[in-house]
């Protein structure tokens, strides 16, 4: 089990658009970013990604965290997740 402390600083470190952009092709729209729906597999710019922490899906209405992206991207369980986006934002996750 991972301290509820260490998952928050991982969560505020965590550069979402950096970690989501290794994955799908974003591009700066306004105050967010724009790609296709890697869950749907779209090719039209409706999977959008804000910097302060959250991605949506406006055809699939595929949203949620940094964690949930990469858990299901990935197919990683959370405490998996939390190790993967910390080791990718500098934070050191022990159990």
């Amino acid at each position: 089990m991972i301290p509820d402390d260490i998952v928050e600083r991982v969560r505020e470190q965590a550069d979402i658009v950096s970690i989501v952009g290794e994955l799908v092709k974003l591009k700066r729209v306004g105050n967010s970013f724009r790609g296709p729906c890697p869950f749907h597999q779209g090719k039209d710019p409706n999977f959008s990604v804000s910097p302060r922490g959250g991605y949506h899906c406006f055809v699939c209405h595929e949203k949620g965290d940094v964690f949930s992206f990469v858990q299901k991207r990935l197919g990683l369980d959370f405490v998996e997740a939390v190790k993967y986006v910390g080791g990718k934002s500098g934070v050191e996750v022990k159990e």
